[in-house]
């Protein structure tokens, strides 16, 4: 029987009937087609299955690039989070298993395709901006609720970043500037969102030249700081950054020798760059070097 003769066929019976009919046929499935499908999850909870079984089938390359440009139109139009004509307040609700979808087709095509990956970046910039800039959904922590970190989602970007660059200066300038002023989640701190640089793989050419990049733009915030305490702000972070990345590269003569003469004195507590240095020390495996510092934490009475 075809699904529309069955619809004006049902639409005949009562609930009572109706009931009954779906005991029957239930009755009458084999218990492994009843698990194969799902069949207790559509009965029990049919709205989301609904939504589930949507959300698995993923749209063309077109369609998905439609799709995402429609939905960071009616959000910075606040139309997910204002009562409107144009959107349900269930629409509303459930705008993350759009974005979710959305964003997992992007991925699907990004490699191969620019427009996924423009559209990726759109994605997460509307997010981030709702995140700590203005609310822009039903809900102030967008990645929570998407079950995406914002440096996961940052890390892929970068990724893109590099794929889209005719040289390794252009992806890494790029990368700099979109950790340094997107807005932060809840979740995320600056230096959280900077290290995501270092996540990226990297030749020897490309890791001088991200450190060569990395210290003009330390220099250009630093003389901007005299006059912007944002500004001071992304220096420290920049300079936690920079930190990280001798670490990294096992420079821990260079790493120290700056750690007191260029981090500590511009925090207003010394305990807290030193804190993060040996912290960096640990993750890495540097054992030793961690030990060391912590008696010398101790005898500079520095609270770790």
């Amino acid at each position: 029987m075809r699904i529309g003769k069955l619809r004006m066929l049902l639409e005949q019976y009562g609930e009572a009937t109706l009931r009954d009919v779906i005991v029957e046929m239930y009755r009458n499935i084999p218990k492994t087609v009843i698990e194969e499908k799902d069949i207790d999850f559509m009965v029990s909870q049919f709205t989301r299955y609904k939504e589930q079984k949507s959300s698995d089938e993923r749209h063309s390359l077109s369609q998905t690039i439609i799709l995402a440009e429609r939905f960071v139109e009616l959000a910075y139009d606040h139309l997910y989070l204002v009562p409107n004509q144009v959107m349900s307040e269930r629409d509303q609700k459930n705008w993350y298993i759009h974005a979710k979808k959305i964003i997992r087709d992007l991925v699907h095509y990004a490699d191969d395709e620019p427009e996924a990956r423009t559209m990726y970046e759109e994605m997460f910039l509307l997010l981030s901006s709702s995140a700590g800039e203005e609310p822009l959904f039903t809900t102030s922590d967008p990645f929570r609720l998407l079950k995406l970190s914002q440096t996961t989602m940052l890390s892929q970007l970068i990724q893109y970043y590099q794929l889209d660059a005719p040289a390794p200066a252009v992806w890494i300038d790029r990368s700099l500037y979109t950790a340094l002023h997107v807005p932060k989640d809840v979740d995320s701190t600056r230096v959280d969102l900077l290290s995501t640089l270092l996540e990226q793989s990297y030749s020897i050419a490309e890791w001088n030249l991200l450190h060569e990049r990395l210290t003009t733009l330390c220099d250009r915030t630093l003389a901007k700081a005299q006059t912007d305490d944002n500004a001071l702000a992304d220096y420290q972070a920049l300079k936690m950054l920079e930190l990280e990345l001798l670490v990294e590269r096992g420079l821990l003569s260079e790493a120290e020798q700056k750690l007191f003469a260029e981090y500590i004195p511009f925090f207003s507590h010394r305990s807290e760059p030193f804190k993060v240095y040996v912290n960096m020390l640990e993750s890495h495996g540097h054992t030793n070097e961690t030990k060391r510092l912590r008696r010398l934490a101790k005898e500079k009475r520095i609270q770790l």
